[in-house]
């Protein structure tokens, strides 16, 4: 799948994105194959696309498969058009995208998994690679928020401390 940048930029402006988001309970009920056959069916059309899981929480979790020309979620319209505008046909790619307080400092990751035409063509290995970043992202969310919710019990520890030695 091939398409120019400024196809790209109109086919956004004009939403032609096939969207669909998953609700997980938590991180133990995800379910990856529905979001991989709605990703394969919709590429298979030579549509843009864009799958999400959000798993459900007091933080909740971002997981979403996107296809583009670079490396942006597809809601950044303005910051696509000025880099892809009228760029020549090239192939579309599919992208990881990672959203939670505790992914990175600006709370978004993203991540080249394929092109669309290896993901339609090597689908098993494409697939596997997607699932293991998945994977290795939420143990990352979840070290990091321990770490920040230990912090926070330490910091409060400590102002209580604090509070008794000044009274």
């Amino acid at each position: 799948m091939e398409l120019e940048g400024n196809a790209l930029i109109e086919r956004l402006k004009q939403d032609e994105v096939v969207t669909k988001t998953y609700t997980a309970a938590d991180q133990s009920t995800i379910n990856l194959d529905d979001l991989f056959t709605f990703v394969t069916v919709t590429l298979e059309q030579e549509q843009l696309v864009s799958a999400e899981i959000v798993i459900s929480g007091d933080e909740p979790i971002h997981l979403r498969l996107e296809s583009n020309l670079i490396n942006l979620p597809l809601r950044y319209v303005n910051n696509i058009s000025k880099i892809v505008i009228n760029d020549p046909a090239k192939e579309v790619n599919l992208y990881m995208i990672v959203e939670s307080p505790f992914v990175s400092h600006s709370k978004l990751r993203i991540d080249y998994a394929a092109t669309v035409s290896a993901y339609l063509d090597d689908f098993d290995s494409v697939a596997a690679k997607i699932a293991n970043y998945f994977d290795e992202k939420l143990a990352l969310i979840n070290e990091n928020e321990a770490t920040a919710k230990t912090e926070a019990e330490n910091e409060s520890t400590e102002t209580e401390q604090q509070n008794d030695e000044d009274a």
